[in-house]
């Protein structure tokens, strides 16, 4: 599997997660999901999930989950993790307002979905470039 094909999208919801993954790969791009709950229960899973794929994007969700957080700096922390642009949403209210900033709020805009893939494609488009 080529580096450059793969966007993986990690989120709490299942059901958000397959209809962010159709959006995205109506762009052209190949999309793999995963439950952001079993990543975090089993961060051994979350390794082997991204040697499998090797995504060039995570679209990841910072949801009020008490380990997204933690988790997502554990994961760009390794090796595997440090290799993709992150593309941050969030589904949900909560307290982490430095990493808000930087997502994407899915609740809030009817144009949101759009932007993401907007910033999804860019994303692959800067790390194909690069």
């Amino acid at each position: 599997m080529q580096h450059s094909d793969v966007v993986a999208i990690i989120h709490e919801d299942e059901t958000v997660a397959r209809s962010l993954a159709e959006e995205i790969e109506a762009s052209g791009l190949r999309v793999v999901t995963a439950a952001l709950g079993s990543l975090v229960a089993a961060p051994e899973e979350a390794l082997a999930f991204f040697a499998r794929h090797d995504p060039r994007v995570v679209v990841y969700d910072v949801s009020p989950h008490d380990e997204s957080v933690p988790f997502l700096t554990f994961l760009r922390k390794t090796k595997a993790g440090s290799r993709p642009t992150f593309v941050l949403t969030t589904t949900a209210a909560h307290d982490h307002e430095p990493l808000l900033r930087e997502a994407i709020d899915l609740r809030s805009c009817p144009h949101a979905v759009d932007s993401l893939v907007a910033a999804v494609t860019r994303a692959a488009s800067a790390r194909r470039a690069a």
